[in-house]
């Protein structure tokens, strides 16, 4: 079991600084057990960070657009994993606007990035792509290599013919209470032509270009990267290969449920290692 000390050392070790802002996509039970439960990560990121630094999760809620859903800043609970909602229901966290792909966030840039308001869950309105301008990080802490919902972002910044966007309208409440109807876009593929998203080719290339610092913080993986050097190096791949992030697979009708409900690399979820050939 790892403690508050463990997980400062470990996330130093990683390559978190003081200062950083940093996305963080975790995997609680990846670490086989903290002393003190969820909330000893949290502080151990925040205190790693500094008073300069701002650590962001998401609190992605699919029920909206799945379901219809009403969404409410200030009490949808993220699906996202335990640590989430542990950042979620911080007194210290501020809350982005948008019911699919939401954030909690912690530190010196809560306040700015929670004040944006943008209706593309992609777009260059969004979180994805202010955390590139402001040089952040990504993280992923976990048992396998599930890739960054950071891929959508650059797919919509390059655009990709196996995409479009779709609109999704219901109600949302705001920070007030106030509830309305409102609109936001995905730029989802196009499951009927048997497109799924596939990112473990594309995270062996950001392995192989040392893009992805690989370390262990108790018994969890933990990938850290650089939002820019992500960016970049998956930019360059989709142009010598358009088709990196996804496979396809045949549309027949038994496959239509599999390819429409299919999750990221969920038939393929492997662990990158540094010793992986």
């Amino acid at each position: 079991m790892i403690d508050f000390n463990g997980l400062v050392v470990g996330f130093k070790n990683a390559g978190l600084e003081e200062g950083d802002t940093v996305l963080v996509h975790s995997s609680y039970k990846s670490f086989g057990g903290v002393d003190g439960g969820p909330q000893t990560v949290v502080d151990a990121l925040v205190s790693v960070l500094g008073k300069e630094g701002t650590l962001i999760v998401p609190r992605f809620n699919f029920d909206f657009s799945t379901h219809g859903t009403p969404w409410d800043v200030r009490t949808t609970p993220s699906q996202m994993g335990i640590i989430t909602e542990f950042v979620r229901k911080d007194p210290r966290s501020r809350k982005t606007f948008h019911p699919i792909y939401s954030f909690s966030i912690i530190g010196k840039h809560a306040d700015e990035l929670a004040n944006l308001r943008y209706k593309g869950s992609f777009s260059k309105e969004s979180i994805f792509h202010k955390l590139r301008m402001l040089d952040g990080k990504i993280m992923q802490i976990d048992n396998v290599y599930k890739g960054t919902t950071f891929f959508h972002y650059v797919e919509e910044m390059v655009g990709c013919e196996y995409k479009f966007f779709k609109n999704f309208t219901g109600k949302v409440t705001d920070e007030k209470g106030r509830t309305f109807i409102d609109t936001f876009n995905i730029y989802v593929r196009d499951w009927k032509r048997g497109i799924v998203t596939d990112v473990l080719p594309m995270g062996k290339i950001l392995e192989r270009e040392g893009v992805m610092k690989i370390s262990k913080v108790g018994d969890a993986t933990v990938w850290l990267m650089k939002s820019e050097d992500v960016y970049q190096c998956t930019v360059n791949a989709m142009k010598q290969n358009p088709h990196i992030l996804y496979k396809i697979i045949p549309p027949t009708e038994e496959n239509l449920w599999l390819i429409k409900n299919y999750s990221e690399t969920l038939k393929q979820r492997q662990t990158i290692t540094n010793h992986e050939q």
